[in-house]
């Protein structure tokens, strides 16, 4: 192997991979030298590429230990490295946090690998410490080479998993897009306060969990960048959720009672329309911000609790260019959403709130400029070609550099994790085959290019695991695609929940699979926001809309309503084995969602969440991949109030929940 086929290997540049229809792809040589040219590497620099291969392949094995190191906390086994002339040295081991100080004799470890450089054998060994606390403590290991200190990392085998306790029920969920909620007091933007109502809703009817759109921080000074997939910074929210009608609890009294004086605090509040105007809304509630921070600032040196969620955020995300009003709003959104996951366990829900991380960032936000150092130059994460885009896709956002994640201890990744599991029961990671690989998609003389590349999935994965204990948080993977084998294992041994659509799950002769089929460790939904709801799926409200945007030519829309009209068809035909007969082609979709809606109640997995959108009977998308100015994507609210909603549709939750609980 020469030196830049070797730093490909070694910089996780891929080779191949098999597309969705079966075809194996190799990736050619201008490809995968414009991907590591991304990183920032000089591909004709003959010394520059044979430094990094030394770095990367043979330097770990001249150091007894990394930065970093994974260890099972069931058995405290992990690996150090050593020349094979020092097999027989005592070493001492010293964890301080855990109240560990031991000597291990390294002539009676196992050796687990080894390797040659300069006519010296170098061997891994296997050290057993015993069983130990969950968690990141610091560990030094002395002998005659001597001493080395690293982040000893211990690992659980799975994550956060209350669904392991024997007896525990399937759960019923619900899926939402908290914007779009309606009310007559929250400014045209669904709220923490909105949330708190389908709370309390949902539990009395017997739910366990809410899952959220990512509630990321998007552009104040930009309100119509309104993508929650296409956020400014990961972990931080967006103001915009924060309930200007519920701060007694947080901010003082007296503040509160000052705000409450302020006239223009009930100006402007009935926002009707469809469409959510991000403009109007955000200019309303950041001037009612603005009253209220120069409200709380004539006594602000008194709050404590402020105080310390700054220190608290800045220790975990480093210094941010963020004012104090911005942090402000931080705090106030952040004790919102703390207080909407507590009444879900008040009430008794098992979970309570999900959050869902998205893939990446933007490059004109924060989190991107934050961490640049982190990122490629010049390529994009997206998707390769598949049945719903033949091209592939780009999603705008920047590639991180699989090699710079592992800087400061994974101190970027780690602070994702932790930001987006606080105050939740449950982490929903999109796309989550991103731990593993991820496609770039780059420029090479005007043409687009595209390959996957591969991240250090042990330690992202161990990362999660660890973290998810520490934060008594479930993790749900976005698993939707073309998945790794080896992911698909890693997370059902990691006790990582799947998540299944409905609509995607068909055998190979094109039938929708029998419920038996489905996955039980996974989260099951009949659709999400990118696919449209169950109403408009079957009544071909998806196809008009395409059309009458342009999305689609009038042919297009033919073929897609010939083939729509089989898939109702072979829908049909799934409610027919599944013991269904009454219902026809004729029958209302409303009839046709909920016998749906009942198989799912009773197939195998675990998780299973009843979209919002179709208890609203919404017609229309939320979303539709691939469009941007075309049609109003991340704007469309719902149709009914939630009391409304609810009131009309309680008994069919109900009965959900006594199909899930037998």
């Amino acid at each position: 192997m020469d030196g830049l086929q070797q730093l490909y290997y070694l910089h996780g540049i891929g080779y191949d991979y098999t597309k969705y229809d079966g075809e194996y792809v190799v990736f050619d040589e201008i490809t995968r030298k414009r991907a590591i040219a991304c990183c920032g590497i000089d591909t004709s620099d003959d010394n520059c590429i044979n430094a990094l291969n030394f770095e990367l392949d043979v330097a770990p094995w001249m150091q007894m230990l990394e930065e970093v190191t994974l260890a099972c906390s069931k058995e405290g086994k992990f690996i150090l490295r050593v020349p094979e002339s020092h097999r027989h040295n005592v070493a001492s081991v010293n964890v301080p946090e855990c109240d560990l100080h031991l000597n291990v004799d390294l002539a009676h470890c196992v050796e687990v690998g080894n390797y040659q450089y300069n006519n010296e054998t170098y061997i891994a060994l296997e050290v057993t410490l015993g069983n130990l606390p969950i968690g990141y403590f610091q560990m030094e290991v002395a002998c005659s080479l001597g001493s080395f200190c690293t982040e000893l990392w211990s690992t659980p085998e799975q994550c956060y998993n209350p669904y392991s306790k024997p007896g525990t029920a399937k759960s019923l969920g619900l899926s939402l897009q908290l914007y779009t909620l309606k009310s007559n007091r929250n400014y045209g933007i669904g709220d923490f306060t909105d949330l708190k109502t389908l709370i309390r809703q949902f539990a009395n009817l017997g739910g366990d969990f809410v899952l959220l759109n990512p509630l990321h921080m998007l552009f104040p000074d930009q309100p119509e960048k309104a993508s929650p997939y296409s956020p400014s910074h990961r972990c931080l929210i967006n103001p915009l959720y924060i309930a200007l009608d519920d701060l007694e609890g947080i901010i003082s009294k007296a503040c509160w009672e000052r705000f409450l004086a302020e006239p223009s605090l009930i100006v402007g509040i009935d926002f009707e329309g469809e469409y959510l105007d991000y403009i109007s809304t955000s200019h309303t509630k950041y001037q009612l911000f603005e009253k209220l921070y120069e409200t709380w600032c004539l006594d602000a040196s008194n709050d404590v609790e402020f105080h310390s969620f700054v220190a608290d955020r800045k220790h975990e995300l480093g210094e941010l260019p963020l004012s104090q009003f911005d942090w402000f709003l931080q705090w106030l959104a952040y004790s919102q959403l703390a207080a909407c996951q507590k009444l879900t366990k008040d009430l008794g829900m098992l979970i309570g709130l999900v959050n869902d991380l998205a893939v990446g960032c933007t490059q004109e936000g924060l989190e991107y400029q934050t961490y640049q150092s982190s990122f490629t130059e010049g390529a994009n994460v997206g998707a390769p070609p598949d049945p719903w885009a033949e091209g592939g896709q780009n999603w705008g956002l920047p590639a991180p550099n699989p090699l710079k994640l592992k800087e400061n201890k994974f101190k970027y990744f780690k602070s994702l994790v932790r930001a987006n599991m606080r105050s939740v029961g449950a982490l929903r990671i999109d796309h989550v085959m991103a731990l593993r690989r991820l496609w770039w998609c780059f420029l090479e003389q005007g043409k687009e290019l595209g390959c996957y590349v591969y991240y250090p999935f042990e330690q992202l994965l161990a990362i999660l695991k660890i973290e998810s204990h520490l934060n008594c948080c479930v993790v749900i993977g976005e698993d939707l695609g073309v998945v790794p084998p080896e992911v698909t294992h890693s997370l059902d041994e990691s006790a990582i929940f799947g998540n299944t659509l409905f609509y995607f799950e068909k055998n190979h002769d094109g039938a929708f699979k029998s419920s038996e089929q489905l996955r039980a460790s996974a989260l099951t939904m009949v659709a999400n926001h990118d696919v449209p709801p169950f109403h408009g799926w079957w009544l071909g409200k998806d196809i008009d809309i395409k059309l009458a945007y342009g999305i689609l030519q009038k042919d297009q829309s033919k073929q897609l309503i010939r083939e729509r009209a089989m898939e109702k068809q072979r829908l049909l035909d799934w409610l027919r084995n599944h013991g269904i007969e009454e219902v026809i082609l004729e029958s209302a979709s409303e009839v046709i969602y909920q016998s749906v809606m009942e198989i799912l109640a009773g197939c195998p997995s675990q998780l299973v969440a009843i979209q919002l959108d179709d208890l609203d009977q919404q017609h229309v998308p939320v979303n539709i991949p691939g469009t941007n100015t075309e049609y109003p994507n991340w704007r469309r609210k719902l149709n009914h109030e939630l009391t409304e909603i609810f009131a009309q549709q309680q008994d069919f939750i109900k009965l959900l929940n006594e199909i899930r609980k037998k």
